[in-house]
């Protein structure tokens, strides 16, 4: 028997600054995705080097950036967020809302296994147009701690101002998880906020539209 799905278009327009978390520098993206990686590694995964490329070819790395700067990726039509991210940021805002739906028992695992994104790519639109550069760099002076003690540190964090993320919700048509399930995880997603710098207030979103699609 075939898995049946609805699929859902979902519009989100950001309030204020959406922050970017990909590193900038061709060692800090080593570092990340080695931090990332399991401890058993599956059988035919991409080699760590050869990923890492990828990833620095996708921000524009360099050495010639300084540590501690965070990007978007990119391509030739411009900038774009993952869609294993944005699944990510649902994953997490299930977690928080499963008390309303005492239920449905297990209900962030249930959503997890039910709700996918479709687009791999989600690009940043402004006014029907693509985002293409980025439209500033906070610099942001922090407190780090080592080995040798506390230590201070500085950042950059580029942003986009109020982009619009359009991209499309697959829900597993098996009666468990449902429209209103979405709508719940979206509406605390939206004060929650995605992407870099929730605890400032940025990545703060609306929910413009969710729809129904054929």
């Amino acid at each position: 028997m075939a898995v049946k799905w609805q699929r859902y278009q979902v519009i989100l327009h950001m309030v204020g600054w959406f922050g970017a978390s990909i590193p900038r520098t061709p060692n800090e993206i080593r570092n990340m995705l080695n931090h990332r990686m399991p401890t058993t590694i599956p059988e035919g995964a991409v080699p760590m080097e050869e990923l890492a490329e990828q990833v620095i070819a996708e921000v524009g790395a360099d050495e010639e950036q300084p540590p501690g700067w965070a990007t978007f990726k990119r391509d030739a039509q411009g900038l774009y967020y993952e869609g294993r991210t944005v699944r990510g940021h649902l994953k997490d805002c299930a977690l928080q809302v499963q008390g309303f739906y005492p239920a449905v028992k297990n209900f962030r695992a249930k959503f997890v296994n039910r709700v996918y994104i479709q687009d791999d790519k989600i690009r940043l639109l402004r006014e029907g147009q693509l985002v293409t550069v980025i439209d500033g760099t906070e610099t942001r002076f922090i407190q780090v701690m080592t080995r040798q003690g506390p230590r201070s540190a500085i950042k950059y964090l580029d942003y986009v101002d109020q982009p619009h993320l359009t991209f499309v919700v697959q829900i597993m048509d098996d009666g468990v998880i449902k429209l209103e399930h979405l709508q719940t995880v979206l509406d605390y997603g939206s004060m929650h906020g995605m992407g870099a710098e929730r605890s400032q207030g940025w990545g703060r979103y609306t929910v413009a539209a969710v729809k129904l699609l054929p």
